[in-house]
């Protein structure tokens, strides 16, 4: 497409001229830059604290001031801020997050399938996507690493790693309150409250409540209906043993009752429930765009709770030259969902699902700090999970898998001489997977356990993988370039929700290599600009094939999904992060991201290429954000205004490429938007402690709201929303 061309051509200027400006300052040193200095960030993306600007990957690291002070209220609030990033939620299951990096992406929910962007908090890798929608609260930093992360974070991390830390017990007294009320009846209450556990330990305990209508008025039952409901908590114990060895304990419990907002039906003549001119457009979604996404008109609103319990430890010794670092898990949650008509006005097909998941995970790593030129990590890791599913009135089954997976990991550094650097690491996992599957011939016998012995199935998955990472780094005179080759996989193994042996699988693991060029610069001590380069093969993708009931041996009106290891994609594009401090009051944060993803192959049946026809979900074109923050002193206080600016380009939805007809079928294109944000932060220090309030608006210049996922399940199909313009006010206290 021209445009295409156009956004790249623009974008590729851009970053050569940055690369230029990188360039000219190679050779010399700015002497005439001001005061102003920007400070340094440290990150733990190679798993041990170094400076941001000596770290060979692309990461970006966002600070507590910028998610506060840039109205981040929610882990989606991310992906404006950060270049190639697509993150939205999955309504069908509990807060369960779809999250694409660089053209690779997850949108599903079941727990058997596996996520391409790793989530870890604290430490603890989240092997599955649901309750992984996190509020940013208390929250002490957030690193998003870009591309595949196979040598130190492992399987399922093969578009990047998303790196969540919170705040840690500070052993004194102190605490943090806020009150917040926003649009559609929001009211949110938090809090973190510290104090010392004698000499050498401390206990924080932390808070929230959230409740919120819907964005969407309901025009059918003539209400709007309530949105979130939710609450958490944790309990966290820090204690210093010796001067050396310390560990924390957390425990967290969260019950997030949701609502969420309604859906709309996207059905055309090619869909099932259209054809019995139910769950139509014309019917849903066309009505409700026509009045800028502000209604709905579903007959029942969509149930998806979650609620459940956490408990991770840390515990770390330091050596006199290595640190030792120990990280266990538990998560332990439930989850229920309710559908019956999918944004129709009337009820087309009821679904209800119980499920439970839980996983523990062990870690131990090595990290030596050696004076000399060679340094390298060592560690290992152990995950099982067991999760559990239960399915119905209309395709009746239960499922269960138990999996375990093991890892040994490596990394080590050689630095050649003083400009000169060769990382080499590799990560070596084997897995297994066990699943039976038991189907019912009704409603009535699953809720009585009652399988015929012929509907029983029972299958094993094993698998292997050597994933490795290489790097070569110069230093130069304002940073460092560097170039990598790095691998990595996503799992393969079942499908819960399929009802016979073909739909069951077990399906293949998928492999992708990327190679990777950066330059980390900083020009003066008050700029800073990033580049990368990268370019992804991907291969035995697997493609998610949703079709009516007639494809598996089930009615018309039920759905039946394949998973198939179908495609070859590549994909390329480059990154642009870039930082200026022009006074110590100013600060300006520039991100560009620029994605060409496409199938090189898609075979249907084994036989038929429909690479022509396939489009790559939930990758835009582009992204571009721009932030100023500017800090003043006023009325004896200081105040902070924050303006971003972000855009993201069109992406694709879901759909079943081989069967899907652009001209006639569901719409599954999501228009490109921009957004404008908001904020401003007063602080006054008093003699007890400090008050905060914050003004926010987030999307200021767009009333209504947006679709934000769109999905064709065949036989019907629907669009999910995000809100547009937001705005509220935060009142709080600390000392």
């Amino acid at each position: 497409m021209n445009s295409t061309k156009a956004k790249f051509g623009m974008l590729l200027t851009a970053s050569i001229s940055a690369m230029t400006f990188s360039s000219f300052t190679l050779g010399q040193e700015d002497d005439t830059a001001g005061t102003s200095r920007l400070e340094e960030i440290v990150v733990t993306a190679r798993k041990r604290q170094e400076s941001i600007q000596d770290v060979p990957v692309a990461v970006s690291a966002l600070s507590i001031g910028q998610i506060e002070r840039g109205s981040v209220q929610t882990i989606l609030d991310i992906a404006k801020l950060v270049p190639n990033v697509e993150l939205h939620t999955v309504t069908q299951a509990g807060a369960a997050l779809g999250a694409t990096i660089r053209g690779m992406g997850f949108d599903d929910l079941e727990k058997t399938y596996e996520p391409t962007v790793g989530m870890s908090v604290d430490g603890v890798f989240m092997a599955s996507n649901g309750g992984a929608v996190l509020d940013m609260f208390d929250i002490a930093g957030v690193e998003v690493l870009r591309g595949p992360q196979g040598t130190l974070y492992g399987r399922n991390t093969i578009a990047g790693v998303i790196n969540i830390k919170r705040s840690q017990p500070t052993g004194e007294w102190g605490a943090k309150l806020q009150a917040t009320i926003g649009k559609h009846s929001r009211e949110e209450f938090n809090g973190i409250i510290n104090a010392p556990l004698g000499e050498n330990g401390g206990l924080k305990l932390a808070f929230r409540e959230l409740s919120q209508d819907s964005i969407a008025y309901n025009v059918t039952n003539q209400e709007r209906p309530k949105f979130r409901d939710s609450n958490s908590w944790s309990a966290a114990v820090k204690y210093d043993f010796t001067e050396n060895t310390t560990a924390t304990i957390t425990l967290d419990g969260y019950d997030h009752n949701t609502q969420p907002v309604d859906i709309l039906a996207t059905g055309t003549g090619d869909t099932v429930f259209c054809g019995f001119g139910l769950g139509c457009s014309t019917g849903s979604a066309d009505l409700s765009e026509a009045q800028d996404y502000r209604i709905s008109n579903a007959a029942e609103q969509i149930i998806s709770t979650i609620e459940g319990d956490n408990v991770t430890i840390n515990a770390e010794h330091q050596g006199e030259d290595f640190l030792i670092k120990y990280i266990a898990g538990v998560m332990d949650f439930d989850e229920y969902a309710y559908f019956n008509s999918w944004g129709a006005p009337t009820p087309l097909y009821e679904v209800e699902r119980i499920q439970d998941y839980k996983q523990t995970s062990h870690e131990l790593q090595f990290i030596s700090d050696y004076d000399g030129s060679f340094n390298f990590i060592l560690g290992a890791y152990f995950l099982e999970t067991e999760t559990n599913i239960t399915s119905g009135p209309g395709s009746n089954y239960t499922t269960n898998q138990k999996a375990e997976a093991r890892a040994l990991f490596g990394e080590m550094n050689f630095e050649l001489n003083e400009l000169w650097s060769l990382t080499f690491g590799a990560r070596y996992t084997e897995e297994d997977k066990d699943l039976s599957n038991w189907q019912y011939a009704s409603n009535a016998d699953r809720s009585k356990g009652i399988s015929a012995a012929n509907n029983i199935i029972k299958k094993s998955f094993s698998d292997d993988n050597l994933s490795y990472r290489a790097v070569v780094s110069r230093n130069i005179p304002t940073g460092m370039v560097y170039a990598s080759f790095s691998t990595g996989f996503r799992s393969g193994g079942f499908n819960s929700r399929g009802n016979d042996e073909f739909t069951i699988g077990p399906y293949g693991s998928e492999e992708v290599e990327s190679i990777e060029i950066g330059i980390r610069s900083q020009p003066s001590d008050n700029s800073q600009v990033n580049l990368t380069f990268f370019t992804t093969d991907y291969t035995d993708k697997q493609e998610f094939v949703v079709t009516d009931g007639t494809k598996c041996g089930q009615t018309e009106l039920q759905t039946c999904t394949f998973i198939r290891n179908a495609a070859e994609v590549s994909i390329e594009g480059v990154e642009l992060e870039a930082v200026l401090m022009p006074t110590d009051a100013l600060t300006l944060r520039l991100t560009l991201g620029t994605l060409d993803a496409g199938y090189d192959s898609y075979l249907f049946q084994g036989t038929r290429d429909i690479s022509n026809e396939a489009q790559i979900t939930y990758a835009p074109e582009m992204t571009f954000n721009l932030t100023a923050e500017h800090t003043s002193e006023v009325a004896g206080g200081t105040l902070i205004v924050n303006g971003g600016f972000s855009f993201k380009d069109e992406v694709i939805g879901k759909a079943a490429w081989e069967t899907y007809k652009p001209a006639t079928g569901p719409e599954v294109i999501i228009d490109s938007y921009e957004s404008l944000d908001l904020s401003a932060t007063f602080l006054k220090d008093t003699s007890n402690g400090t008050i905060k309030m914050v003004v926010y608006g987030t999307d200021i210049l767009h009333g209504g709201n947006r679709v934000s996922r769109a999905f064709d399940a065949g036989a019907f199909s629907w669009h999910e929303l995000s809100p547009r313009r937001m705005v509220g006010i935060t009142l709080g206290y600390e000392f």
